[in-house]
């Protein structure tokens, strides 16, 4: 069986043409056999046969060649944007428990009829989503991305500039008051805070950064690099205060590991659980 045939079994065999408020374009694609199957999702959805409004999250999927020469995702959908689609639904599985429901809210897209289409409950939504949303209090200002459901922003401490990213409570959510708590008070104690979880990351880290200094072959390069001396270096840069409580930072690696940036996560308690490089 070919690629093409195992995707479109994943579908019920009628089509069903609904419009669609779209969440954002499509900005990848997860590989699917020899193929690529991007993707993009919806915020609100009419049914055109029937006339029923949803509000349900959903997604909207199709395979194309896995060709490096490809430009683009094979359909150019716009965040906002209200499109009216041919599709197939998928076919409803059990879901774990830590799945979400979109999973079976998945549509295989046959056709793009109309772009720009006009409904005038799916526009009051857009324009919703469209409405500019910010909070400000003590620590700055943050702008809501309904793209990634976060909120943004800088907090200046100590003469440091942190990038802030804050969850939203609940998906494409405008609240974030479980993040703003955990910001609050990571802020009021910063220098005990920022200390903690630098050295955590030095004990994790440090002999990983050696191994890296073994391959410098600059003339200034230290002959060791310590866990004090690892403390001392890094600096944070940004951190995402997380929905659940929990935070993840991360942290300018002052080119220990040439320029990688180091992730350090921390659970709801407030403990740190990994500290890695990525970037």
């Amino acid at each position: 069986m070919s690629a093409k045939t195992d995707f479109e079994a994943e579908f019920e065999r009628e089509e069903t043409e609904m419009l669609v408020l779209m969440k954002r374009g499509c900005g990848g694609a997860a590989v699917y056999q020899d193929m690529l199957k991007p993707s993009v999702d919806f915020l609100a959805s009419v049914d055109v046969k029937t006339g029923a409004c949803s509000k349900a999250a959903g997604r909207i999927e199709w395979i194309i060649k896995n060709d490096r020469d490809r430009k683009g995702w094979g359909y150019d959908f716009k965040q906002f944007g209200i499109y009216h689609v041919k599709v197939r639904k998928c076919i409803p599985k059990k879901l774990e428990p830590c799945q979400m429901e979109i999973l079976n809210n998945r549509y295989m897209l046959v056709e793009i009829l109309e772009e720009g289409a006009k409904n005038t409950w799916l526009e009051e939504q857009q324009e919703y989503y469209e409405m500019p949303v910010t909070i400000e209090n003590e620590l700055g200002i943050f702008a809501l991305d309904r793209e990634f459901s976060w909120f943004e922003g800088e907090v200046d401490k100590n003469g440091i500039s942190v990038l802030v990213y804050m969850e939203t409570d609940e998906e494409d959510g405008d609240t974030a008051e479980t993040a703003m708590r955990t910001a609050a008070a990571f802020f009021t104690d910063f220098e005990k805070q920022d200390k903690k979880y630098r050295s955590f990351a030095a004990g994790q880290l440090t002999g990983l950064a050696n191994d890296w200094l073994e391959e410098d072959d600059s003339e200034d390069k230290p002959d060791e690099i310590t866990k004090d001396v690892f403390t001392e270096r890094i600096e944070i840069s940004e951190i995402t205060f997380c929905s659940d409580g929990g935070l993840t930072l991360y942290y300018s690696d002052d080119d220990m590991f040439w320029g990688h940036s180091i992730e350090v996560t921390v659970d709801v308690s407030g403990e740190p659980e990994s500290a890695n490089i990525v970037g």
